[in-house]
């Protein structure tokens, strides 16, 4: 009975997400006709970011699903975080922690990255700031399949699976699978030995 119950309270807040991201979608699909720089999908992910708590994840969930390249089962973005491109990818029960901001990136499957990380479009991107042009500087960046990203890093390249980024760590140079970096810049630091 317990387990019946819980998953129903489940269902009724994933459906109250659902719910409350619905005119963010529907707002988002004019963006095609109203700004070519996704305005209205910047505007409605930065909107539903303030939502807390479960039915916040739901929302941001249900979103995401419908407007993301990707954005798979079981996947969660915290209070706070958004997504600034709309080319992202996040892969199954990829985890992202609160105040987050992520260009175009792959997020691999099971990858946890903590509060306060910033994910770049690429080494090049400014955002158009000085009138640069996004769609010369924008690189997709990707975090592979259970990486670690420590609290307040700013990755700017590949990170390889299985791998983990120190926190407040500035990633300049792609992170090969298995290693773990820290420091601004990021480099690669010797495996930790446990003792008995």
């Amino acid at each position: 009975m317990r387990k019946k119950l819980k998953e129903g309270v489940r269902c009724v807040l994933m459906l109250s997400g659902a719910v409350l991201a619905f005119p963010f979608v529907a707002l988002t699909k004019l963006d095609r006709w109203v700004d070519e720089r996704d305005a209205l999908f910047i505007l409605s992910a930065q909107a539903l970011a303030g939502l807390p708590g479960v039915i916040g994840n739901a929302a941001r969930a249900a979103y995401y699903e419908r407007t993301l390249a990707l954005f798979e089962k079981g996947a969660v973005i915290s209070f706070g975080s958004y997504f600034s491109k709309r080319g992202a990818r996040v892969f199954a029960h990829a985890g992202i922690g609160a105040y987050c901001i992520i260009g175009l990136a792959d997020v691999g499957t099971h990858a946890r990255i903590a509060s306060r990380v910033s994910i770049t479009s690429g080494l090049h991107y400014h955002g158009g700031a000085g009138g640069l042009s996004d769609k010369d500087c924008v690189e997709r960046v990707s975090i592979g399949a259970y990486a670690w990203i420590g609290e307040g890093a700013v990755i700017g390249a590949d990170i390889g699976a299985h791998s983990i980024v120190g926190m407040g760590s500035v990633v300049v140079q792609a992170v090969p699978e298995g290693v773990t970096v820290l420091g601004n810049p990021a480099r690669r630091i010797p495996p930790i030995a446990h003792s008995a």
